[in-house]
C-alpha cells in the first residue's frame, strides 16, 4: 500500500521546479550574477538589503535567500576576539583528533565490508544525512536538528571571519522544499590572504562547535532527560509477536514482559528461553505478564508445535509460544535495560567505554531511537519530569537525542580531510606547511601544488573509502 506521507513527499519534489519556474517569471528571484557583491561600495546605512541585490537567488534546483541583516549581530559577538581566538585554537586542536578518529573508523569500516552478510549491505540512502532521504532519520527532528547544526556551524565561521577582520558579504538560508541549510560568506580574496593559522582557525571553529553543542545535547538527553526513565519490570521483553502464533492469538501484545513461567520467575529473555525449553507442543503454560496500561496479570496458553513455524524437524513436538525480544531495528533486548542511554554508566555492560559510545552512537540503527511505539513501553518516567507527560516527554528526549547525533555527524563529516570539507582545508594549509618547513628553499607556487595534490589525494581516499561501503559488500 502506498503512503500517503511517501506520495505527499513525491508531489512536493515534483512541484518544486513548477514553483521555481513561476517565482523566476514573476521576477521574484535572480541569478547568482544578478546577485554580484556591488565591489568595494561602501553600504548605506539603513540600505542593507537595497544594496544587495535580488534577496532570493536560484542556484540549481536550491533556492538561497541573500540577506546583510545580521552582520551587525556577528560583529557584536566577535568584539570578544580573545575569547574567539582562543576558541579558534582549541577548535583546530579538536578538529585535528576530529580528523584522525573518523579517518581511522573510514578504513575500519572498509575492513569490516568482508563481514557484511548477504541481504544486510547498507543502501545508499543510508550515508546521507539528510531528513526523508535517509530512513534511519526521522523527518521531523532530523530537519529541526539538521538546521540547527548548520545555522550554527555557519555562523561560527561569520563570528571568526570578523575576529580576523574579514568582510562578511552576506548570510543566508538554502532552501529545498524546506529549510535545509545556512550559509555565511566570507570575502574570499581576503580569505586567501590571511595568515594560515588565523584561516585555519576560521575553517575549523565550524566543525568544532558542533562537537561542542553535540555534547551539551547529548548531556541534556542522558542526564536531563534519562536519568528520569527506569524499566517498567524485569523479565523478558516481548518486541514482537508471530502472526497466528499461540501469543498472537492470546492477544498478547508487543511491549509485554513476561515476568514467570508456571510461576517460576524469568529476569530476562535467556532465562525465559530456558524456561520455555523442555516444554512440548500442546502443553498449557501459565504465564505471568506485565503492561503498563494493565498491570500485573496471568493467563495461561497452549503452546503450538515449533515445527509448525520453524520448518525445523529438529524441533518437531516442541513447545512454542510466538514472541521475540528483537525490535524493528535488529536490537534484540535480552533485558531491559537503560545502559544503552549512558555511556558513561553503561560502560560495564557494553565491556567498556569505547564499545557503549559506539552503542550509543548506533541507537537509531537499533530500533531505540526516536523512542516511540514497543520501545517506549519498556520504560517508565519518574520524578519531576513525569508530569509531562509521556507524549511530550519523548518527543523533547528525541529532539534531544537528534541535535546530539545531527551536530555530531555534521562536526565530524566536515572533520574529514577532504576538499571542500572543512578538514580538507585544514590539511592543505596544514601540508603546505610542513612542506614549507622541509623545503624552505622551494618556490611558493611549487608548495602550493604539492600541497593541493596531496589534499586531492586524501579527498580520493575518503571518497573510495566511502563508496566502497555500498560496493564491496556487494562484489564479495
Amino acid at each position: 500500500m502506498f503512503h500517503e506521507g511517501v506520495l505527499l513527499f513525491l508531489l512536493f519534489i515534483l512541484g518544486w521546479p513548477l514553483f521555481l519556474w513561476a517565482l523566476k517569471k514573476a521576477g521574484k528571484i535572480g541569478s547568482l550574477d544578478e546577485a554580484a557583491e556591488p565591489g568595494e561600495a561602501p553600504v548605506r546605512s539603513g540600505r542593507e538589503e537595497a544594496d544587495l541585490g535580488p534577496r532570493f537567488v536560484l542556484s540549481g534546483p536550491f533556492l538561497m535567500w541573500k540577506t546583510r541583516r545580521g552582520r551587525r549581530f556577528i560583529d557584536r559577538l566577535a568584539q570578544r576576539r580573545r575569547f574567539w581566538r582562543g576558541f579558534g585554537d582549541a577548535s583546530i586542536a579538536l578538529v585535528f583528533l576530529a580528523m584522525v578518529a573518523m579517518t581511522g573508523l573510514l578504513v575500519w569500516l572498509a575492513a569490516l565490508v568482508v563481514n557484511v552478510p548477504p541481504g544486510r549491505e547498507p543502501a545508499p540512502q543510508q550515508l546521507l544525512g539528510l531528513p526523508g532521504v535517509n530512513p534511519l532519520i526521522p523527518l521531523w527532528y532530523g530537519i529541526l536538528g539538521l538546521a540547527v547544526a548548520i545555522i550554527v556551524h555557519e555562523f561560527c565561521h561569520g563570528i571568526l571571519a570578523r575576529v580576523s577582520k574579514i568582510r562578511v558579504n552576506a548570510l543566508g538560508l538554502l532552501f529545498f522544499i524546506v529549510p535545509i541549510g545556512a550559509f555565511v560568506e566570507p570575502d574570499e580574496g581576503e580569505m586567501k590572504a590571511m595568515p594560515r593559522r588565523e584561516r585555519a582557525r576560521l575553517y575549523a571553529v565550524g566543525p568544532a562547535v558542533n562537537l561542542v553543542i553535540a555534547l551539551l545535547f547529548a548531556l541534556l538527553f542522558s542526564v536531563g532527560f534519562m536519568g528520569s526513565v527506569s524499566p517498567v519490570a524485569e523479565g523478558a521483553p516481548i518486541a514482537a509477536v508471530v502472526v497466528n502464533s499461540p501469543a498472537a492469538n492470546g492477544s498478547i501484545l508487543p511491549g509485554t514482559i513476561v515476568l514467570a513461567v508456571n510461576g517460576t520467575e524469568a529476569h530476562s529473555y535467556a532465562e525465559f528461553a530456558g524456561l520455555m525449553a523442555p516444554t512440548t507442543a500442546g502443553q498449557n503454560v501459565t504465564l505471568t505478564l506485565f503492561r503498563k496500561s494493565n498491570g500485573t496479570y496471568e493467563q495461561v496458553v497452549r503452546l503450538a508445535d515449533a515445527f509448525d513455524f520453524t520448518n525445523n524437524e529438529s524441533r518437531r513436538g516442541d513447545g512454542f509460544l510466538g514472541i521475540s525480544p528483537c525490535l524493528v531495528g535488529g536490537l534484540c533486548l535480552n533485558r531491559i535495560s537503560t545502559a544503552y542511554f549512558h555511556p558513561i554508566g553503561g560502560a560495564g555492560e557494553f565491556g567498556g567505554f569505547l564499545q557503549s559510545s559506539l552503542a550509543y552512537i548506533s541507537l537509531p540503527l537499533t530500533g531505540l531511537q526516536p523512542m516511540q511505539g514497543v520501545a517506549a513501553e519498556f520504560y517508565v518516567i519518574n520524578g519531576p519530569l513525569a508530569g509531562l507527560g509521556e507524549g511530550a516527554f519523548w518527543t523533547l528526549a528525541n529532539l534531544m537525542y537528534w541535535l546530539f547525533w545531527l551536530n555530531l555527524m555534521i562536526g565530524m563529516t566536515n572533520a574529514l580531510p577532504a576538499v571542500p570539507l572543512d578538514g580538507g582545508y585544514i590539511f592543505r594549509d596544514a601540508v603546505h606547511s610542513i612542506v614549507a618547513r622541509l623545503r624552505s628553499g622551494m618556490a611558493l607556487e611549487r608548495r602550493e601544488k604539492i600541497a593541493k595534490n596531496v589534499s586531492y589525494a586524501f579527498a580520493l581516499m575518503i571518497l573510495v573509502l566511502i563508496v566502497w561501503q555500498l560496493v564491496g559488500p556487494r562484489i564479495l
